[in-house]
This record gives C-alpha cells, structure tokens and sequence, in this order.
C-alpha cells in the first residue's frame, strides 16, 4: 500500500485549459464538492517551447494555489506533446510501413505535437530533460503526493512505427530474446540475415513477425519508455509513488491497432491504473458488468490500481451526459472492485478539439451538472468511513479467468489477416476479447464471483477450484506442470476450442495437443462457421464462429453436435476434471445470452464445489461484491431494480455506506441505489 487512504481527486488543468483567471475559483471550490486532490498534466510542448527554455510559470501558479487551499497534487506528465524542435531538429517524427512521415499535430488530448517516435535515442534524451526538469522543480513541494509517469500509454496505430530507431530496437529486443539469430531462424522457420537488418512486418499474414513486432511494440518498447521517465523522476524525488495508467487495457482490447501488455509494461512503475475503455453510461446490465469486468481484471495486475478517468459523461454533441445514477454506480463499484484511488476526467468540461463539451464534473462555465452532487456524496462517504475502507481487498473467487496476452495478441493478428494483404479485418473480430468478456457475463449472471489471473502467474492457479482458457491457442509448456497439478489435486480447467492450437511460434500443432496427460485429443478438423448447433441436455444450442472436431481417446462426451459426434469431452485426471470444448462458450454466451449454456456451465461449477454469492440475484438486478480488511468484511450491494430490497447479512452491522439502512437489524438499499454494510468477521 502506498496510501493509508483512498485517494479521491479530479482532472483539473490541460493546457491551455482552464483559463488563467478561471484557476483560483475552482480550486477553492473544488473542496466543497469533497475532492481534496486535483491534477496537472504538463505539456511538454506549452513548458518547453523552445529548446532548453523552460516555462513553468502556469504550473508554479497551479501549486501555490493548491498549497493555498490545502490541496493536494497530481503531476502527469504529456509528453506526447513535444515541441515542434523535436520534430524539426531531432527527426522524431513516425514512420510508417510505407516511409511516409507520421507527422505530429493535434489529437484532443494532445494539443499540438502529437506524438514523435521516442525510440529515437535524441527524443528520448530531450523528453528525460524535460521530466528531470519538472521532477527537479516540484520534487520539493510537499502537497504533491504522487506522479503519473505517461498519460494512456499505448502503442498505437498499427503502423506505428517503423523508423530506423524502431528497427534497431526491434533487432536488440529479439537479440535479448534469442541470443543469436541462427537461434530466432531456427525457432521462427525464418531465414533473417542479422539482427541488424531484421525485417519488419509489411502484412500479418506470416503471424510471427507481427507477433513479435506488436509483442515489442506493445511491452518491452513502452517499458523502456516508462522506464526512462521513472529514472528522470527518481533522479530527485526518492519517495513519492509512480505510477502510470493505460488507455485501452488488456482485458478490452480488440484490434492490433491500440496494444498494450498490462502485466508487463505494469512492471516498469510503482502501480498501475486505467481509463475506462467501456461506456460511461451505466444503463444496461452489459454495461455495469462491463464495468465491474474492469475492476476484476485490472486488479489481477495490480492490487494497488487507479481508476484514472471516470468520465461523467462524454458530450461531444453526440453522446448523452451521465445520470447520477451512472455516476453513482461507477464510483461505488470502483470502491467495491478494490481500486485504491479514484480521479475523475476532468473537473471542467473541455471547450476546444474534437473533445469539445467532453465530460465535466461542471460545466464549461463553471456551473455544476448534477453528477457533481454524486461526487461530492460520494467524497463526504469514503471519508466518514475511511477506517472500513483503507487496505480493503476484495475477496478471492473461487473462479478464475486465465488471461493470455500471447493468445489475446494472435487472436487480433488472425482477425487482421485482410484478402488484399493489409491490415484490414476479415476473420471474426474480437474473438479472444468475447470469448473472455463472454464467460465473465455468463459466470456473473449465475451469481458466482470470478477473479483474473495472468497466464505468466501458474503459481496462483491454485487458489481456485475452476480455470477457465479464453481460446489459449499459445499453451506455454512452463505452465503445464502448473495445470497438471491443479487438476490431479482436484481442480477443474474449462478450455474453449482452439486449446493448445499453436506453438509458441505461432505454428499450427500439427497432431495431439501439447498438454498430455491432462488431454489425449486431436485436432481433426477446424471450420468457421455462420452457424451450427450443439446438443446439451436435450437442447439444441447456436453457436459460431469456429466448429473443431477433436479425435479422442479416453475422455467421455458430454455434448454432442447435431450429427452425434463429440462436442464436448471431459476427461479426469487425479482428482480433478478437465472439459474441452468443441467451441468457445465464452464467445457464443456473448453473443447469444443463452441460458442452456449458463445452466451447463452452472452443472459444471457446482460439480466443482464452486460456491455461490450469498446475496446477489444478478439477473435480477442485484449485484453483490465483498472486501475484507483485518477484522472486518465490506458487503457492497447494487439494487438495480425499481423495489426496496431488505436483506439479511447475518451479523452486526456496524457501519453503513452509500443509501444503506437498516430496519429491524436487516440492510435496507432503496431502488436504484448502492450501499455498503461493515461486519465484523465471525
């Protein structure tokens, strides 16, 4: 822990918004609605317009003013927007797979200079100036509590980028990786020359070499980039956290076209955190469970994440605004989902770019929106009980989704693979990321608990009584001990079809499954198709995109297709059972919501010993979700539904969050309201 609080802040200043003469006002006022920290990102571009001339004259006022009003302080850095002389004297621009220049403009969130390549060793260097600068100056300031290394780091587009500095480090990266390149040519099937002159991608047709580049890409090159801004900072403040926070995080990607290895570039700084990368409305079920999904994943990262922008809605003209009750929902099942500090994006709505009237806790005027108010509600809350809530963990699933990023990024490359040999989409999108998102909802909806756990991780597996495979088509051979044990100790593994599909080369496997003894199966046949149908107890059931036909020896079938044969087998080993299926059942209850599979699934799971939430009748519209901290036990509870609900927790209640009450020593959430009840542990 690196706080003995939750931190509650906003987005406060982005040059050159909000105006010099609006600054004073706000930040005197943003302690009336409960929000005692603000922060600033510093432009690289605004503060350094000129070559080692630094201004930093708006960020000095912004720190008085905060040390005025006991606030407290964020620093972000923008690098992104760097100034034009690195454009023009440093030849930082991008490039792209044809050789033309990705030249830096303005991108909403970056205004103006958007964004050079910092692999070029000249930017980096200039950009590590810039940041010892900052760090050198405010480092001394005793309201600033924390910095926030880089602002959604992400690689992204797909073409970017494929500069000279890019090539050399793609080289140096495989280099580490493979020692010699008679090593990557022996492994890869390749014929590379040297590291030196390796090839970069020009279609995703081959798979590894767009493998390998988005892997470098999207890991160890924004590594290295977190990596040089930790170092500037740690250079003067010896103390202070660093973090940085993520765009479109792992567990929502869906295109090589936006990467980024959570698990990984994580690595590089203190703790992690995220943007929201789902809807901001929470009106529908999909959507607050998407959201809840955020929180599930974004912990299996890191305990002590961040939710960094919680929008209050993205106006824009074309969306609608946040309701209370959306704003309510996501700050409460942020608390309940463990993150350690919550900051909003931003306290003023935006006036200028394509971000114009975007988000806002008040209005471009200053006037405040009503989702203020459930802010500032929500403020006065986490401090009154701040002693419950401080350190609190949430308590583990017995559940669990394993991630792979190697099989999420290979999945991605084969939704790429184009007919006219580019980049476009042409195989089923978003495979990996439903098929996840898919189980997520399906385990939810019967009211189980499920956890995240990083395929690199095998040592966690087991914690938990049900694993669950996301189509992992790239079975890393280091965790098959992990599998083999927890299935002989009585452990359950639920495989989507496709498990075990590749080598880590990308290469098909080309007979059994790499994870004998646990499977004895074949891969015989593979087609996508619009549609087919699978008996389950009776019932026939839609499913798509992919058919596999597996030969077997020695599991038994428990669902067939229409023509008798095996769709899915279970096989035992030790103690424990391992099911692989015949189709994703992640993807398919994505798609289709389909109860026949919910109840298989549910078979399965309670086959497993998998227990139950107490409380939650999710499909009903009550969400539940449970923390422990020492002697005590957070039980959140979601009333999505237009009726009082009355429950029975059991044990004293000792403290009450959110619109809870309690009546006749029962909990009380009125209709459409979350609360939150404190227990003392039996």
């Amino acid at each position: 822990m690196f706080f003995n609080e939750i931190i509650h802040g906003t987005q406060y200043y982005r040059s050159p918004t909000p105006l010099p003469e609006e600054w004073e006002g706000d930040i005197a006022t943003i302690g009336d609605y409960h929000l005692d920290t603000f922060q600033i990102r510093i432009n690289w571009r605004w503060n350094e317009r000129q070559e080692g001339v630094y201004d930093f004259s708006d960020v000095d006022r912004l720190m008085d003013l905060a040390q005025q009003y006991n606030r407290r302080v964020i620093i972000k850095f923008l690098l992104e927007c760097a100034p034009q002389y690195v454009f023009d004297k440093y030849e930082g621009a991008r490039i792209g797979p044809r050789g033309e220049q990705l030249r830096g403009g303005s991108h909403g969130a970056f205004y103006g200079g958007w964004r050079p390549c910092f692999t070029n060793p000249h930017v980096q260097a200039a950009a590590k100036r810039f940041v010892e600068k900052v760090a050198e100056r405010y480092a001394g300031r005793n309201n600033l509590i924390l910095w926030n290394a880089w602002n959604e780091i992400r690689n992204r587009p797909i073409e970017d980028c494929f500069c000279k500095h890019c090539r050399a480090g793609f080289g140096k990266y495989l280099q580490k990786k493979f020692g010699t390149v008679e090593k990557l040519n022996a492994f890869y099937g390749t014929a590379e020359d040297s590291f030196e002159t390796i090839a970069l991608p020009a279609t995703p047709h081959g798979y590894w070499d767009t493998f390998e580049f988005k892997k470098y890409k999207g890991s160890a090159e924004l590594h290295d980039w977190l990596g040089f801004v930790y170092d500037g900072i740690r250079k003067y403040d010896k103390e202070r956290p660093i973090m940085a926070h993520v765009g479109y995080t792992s567990a929502f990607q869906h295109s090589i076209s936006d990467v980024c290895d959570d698990y990984e570039v994580s690595k590089a700084v203190d703790f992690w955190g995220t943007s929201v990368p789902c809807d901001t409305e929470m009106r529908t079920h999909e959507q607050r469970l998407d959201f809840m999904m955020l929180h599930d994943f974004l912990r299996s990262v890191d305990k002590n994440y961040f939710i960094h922008e919680i929008y209050p809605g993205l106006g824009m003209f074309k969306y609608k605004y946040d309701t209370p009750f959306d704003m309510e929902f996501k700050t409460y099942a942020s608390l309940a989902g463990g993150a350690k500090g919550i900051v909003y994006w931003q306290y003023r709505a935006e006036r200028l770019g394509h971000e114009q009237d975007c988000a806002g806790l008040v209005r471009m005027d200053g006037s405040p929106r009503p989702v203020v108010y459930s802010v500032s509600d929500f403020g006065a809350d986490i401090r009154k009980n701040m002693q419950y809530l401080a350190g609190a963990e949430v308590k583990d699933a017995e559940v669990a989704i394993v991630f792979d990023f190697n099989s999420m990024l290979l999945s991605e490359i084969e939704d790429a693979c184009g007919a006219d040999f580019s980049f476009d989409f042409a195989n089923p999108q978003f495979y990996y990321r439903n098929a996840h998102a898919g189980m997520y909802r399906m385990l939810r909806n019967l009211d189980f608990a499920v956890d995240y756990v990083s395929a690199t991780r095998p040592e966690e597996f087991a914690k938990y009584k049900v694993l669950y495979f996301p189509y992992y088509t790239m079975l890393d051979p280091q965790i098959v001990p992990y599998l083999e044990a927890f299935v002989a100790n009585g452990g359950t593994v639920i495989a989507d079809e496709g498990f075990g599909m590749r080598q880590m080369n990308t290469w098909m496997q080309p007979y059994d499954i790499a994870c004998k003894p646990l499977f004895t199966s074949r891969m015989r046949e593979r087609r996508m198709v619009a549609e087919d149908f699978v008996e389950i107890d009776g019932e026939l059931v839609r499913i798509r995109p992919y058919r596999t036909h597996y030969q077997h020896t020695g599991g038994e079938t428990v669902a067939t297709w229409r023509d008798g044969s095996s769709a899915v087998q279970r096989f035992r080993f030790g103690k424990g059972k391992l099911y692989l299926f015949g189709f994703s059942i992640g993807y398919c209850y994505y798609e289709s919501n389909d109860r026949h599979l919910a109840a298989f699934a549910n078979k399965i799971l309670a086959d497993a010993g998998v227990t139950k939430n107490l409380l939650s009748d999710t499909l009903g519209g009550i969400y539940e979700k449970r923390l422990v901290n020492g002697q005590y036990e957070v039980v959140h509870l979601f009333n999505n539904t237009e009726q009082e609900k009355c429950f029975d927790l059991g044990q004293t209640i000792i403290a009450i969050g959110g619109h809870g009450a309690v009546r006749e020593k029962r909990a009380v959430v009125p209709a459409n309201s979350m609360a939150y009840f404190v227990l003392a542990k039996q």
